[in-house]
């Protein structure tokens, strides 16, 4: 129960203002960590959705087999721009998330400080408050996801090369669930990611401002990126092999479009995806591409709270709460 100290409820919220001024700050701050970060993602979803033993000996040689020996052969195939594929729906994906998360985070964190137990349990609420959030924001732009993965994921000589080729084909062939496979797996990942997130960066920025002895808006960007990336890292660490799974998941139905990239797994659903990998590529195929993926976790997660931050500092977003019945 929230606070009754009155005989009538009333909840806080944050005004139409305040909140449109939190859905641009997340809008920019998903723009440019976007822009930073993709040639990351790019790499990250090749080593995924590889088979083969990331490996240079034996008869099944993977493709790809180092991050530098990767981005060698990207560039040698398929160019510059190729670290940039999927770019446009990636963009649309990250800012539609961006908008969502943020927006969502800043509501849902609010109310639930108006309940006495989550009102003391600070870390908790930032948890499910950025749990919550993550989740609106992943089923918000999921299609844009399965897009992004595929046009990623698929040779470089196929003609599906743009989202606005891709979603009519998915929406005809796959039907509506077509654009949200991997959205169990997704969920899974993304409550409890997003909520370490949250968690661990208000907990890490916490112990900054106390041991420099400023105030949350008196720290530099750098302090900021910094505490953003070991909340990534550490989120990314516990929670990487959903991660995973949901690749994996998510380009059934269009393997045809990638036999340059060797064998392909077929599979029915979370556990099946899950006892191939143990069968076919042992506990350590769960972690292909996770350096990249750390690399990338942890430079957004950097962007997005430090732009963020920066960008509601820059729209002076404050709480301006009014009371409504």
């Amino acid at each position: 129960m929230v606070h009754e100290d009155s005989a009538h409820l009333q909840i806080q919220h944050y005004s139409a203002w305040t909140q449109m001024k939190q859905a641009i700050s997340g809008a920019a701050s998903g723009f440019i960590t976007r822009t930073f970060t993709q040639p990351l993602d790019v790499l990250k979803i090749r080593f995924q959705l590889q088979v083969e033993p990331v490996t240079t000996r034996g008869v099944r040689q993977s493709k790809y087999t180092s991050i530098a020996q990767a981005c060698r052969l990207i560039y040698r195939e398929e160019g510059l721009l190729a670290f940039w594929k999927g770019h446009n729906a990636g963009q649309i994906l990250t800012m539609t998330y961006a908008i969502m998360q943020f927006w969502s985070y800043e509501q849902i964190e609010l109310r639930l400080r108006q309940y006495p137990y989550m009102s003391t349990r600070t870390n908790l609420t930032h948890f499910v408050a950025g749990g919550s959030a993550g989740c609106l924001g992943a089923i918000a732009s999921m299609p844009f996801d399965v897009i992004r993965t595929r046009v990623v994921g698929q040779d470089h000589n196929q003609r599906h090369s743009s989202m606005f080729r891709l979603l009519p084909i998915i929406a005809q062939e796959e039907g509506v669930q077509g654009l949200f496979r991997g959205l169990g797996t997704t969920l899974l990942q993304i409550g409890p990611l997003i909520g370490f997130n949250f968690m661990f960066y208000h907990y890490i920025t916490d112990l900054v401002t106390k041991m420099s002895g400023h105030d949350h808006q008196k720290l530099s960007i750098a302090t900021s990126l910094l505490t953003g990336a070991a909340s990534g890292v550490l989120s990314k660490v516990i929670l990487y092999p959903l991660d995973f799974i949901k690749k994996r998941l998510q380009l059934q139905g269009f393997l045809n479009a990638r036999r340059s990239f060797g064998h392909n797994q077929t599979c029915h659903g979370i556990i099946d995806c899950m006892k191939k990998t143990l069968q076919e590529e042992k506990i350590s195929g769960f972690y292909k591409g996770m350096y990249p993926t750390l690399m990338k976790s942890g430079l957004t997660t950097a962007f997005y709270f430090s732009i963020y931050d920066a960008f509601k500092e820059l729209l002076k977003v404050d709480e301006d709460k009014t009371l409504a019945d």
